[in-house]
């Protein structure tokens, strides 16, 4: 993936979810709160994000302890499967903050040893959504917190709508530079 993909698909990602709380603010709280306990979504995305970074265990080097790469898969599929099978709460949580993480890895790879200019604005959202990945992911309930939160006052999720989608359209605009 190159920057300008990068900065295309988190741009119009940010656009795309902050115009969705703008514009359909009922309509996402329920599509939310029903995400955060899915099942259905929880195992899909816990799968999709499971089977990627078992992915990246196979591909380990000799310098990342790549003679135990086999051990590191079992390990980690039995882990997984542990979890989808006894741990069902909060698993879509668990599996996006699992996926933000292993994207942002990819979306940093495509801003590595770019001029700094056109790569900030990337990189400074990228950092946030390891930082969110990281707190839903060692504790999911802080998703359900966080929705509490956020759809508590009618004016909330229209303003944190209008800001991704400005982080977005701003994201956006570096395609250009």
């Amino acid at each position: 993936m190159n920057l300008k993909l990068a900065e295309f698909l988190v741009g119009l990602t940010g656009v795309f979810c902050g115009s969705s709380l703008v514009f359909r603010t009922k309509h996402s709280e329920y599509v939310l709160r029903k995400f955060l306990r899915s099942e259905v979504a929880g195992t899909v995305i816990f799968l999709l994000s499971g089977t990627w970074f078992l992915g990246h265990v196979l591909t380990l080097g000799e310098s990342d302890f790549g003679e135990y790469k086999y051990f590191f898969f079992v390990f980690f599929l039995t882990i997984i499967l542990i979890t989808l099978v006894k741990i069902r709460d909060f698993l879509s949580v668990r599996g996006g903050a699992i996926l933000a993480l292993l994207t942002a890895n990819e979306l940093l790879k495509a801003a590595y040893m770019k001029p700094q200019g056109s790569r900030l604005i990337l990189v400074t959202f990228i950092y946030a959504a390891i930082v969110v990945g990281m707190i839903f992911g060692g504790w999911p309930y802080k998703g359900r917190d966080f929705v509490d939160f956020l759809f508590s006052h009618p004016t909330r999720p229209c303003l944190f709508g209008l800001l991704t989608t400005c982080c977005g359209i701003l994201t956006l605009t570096t395609l250009f530079w």
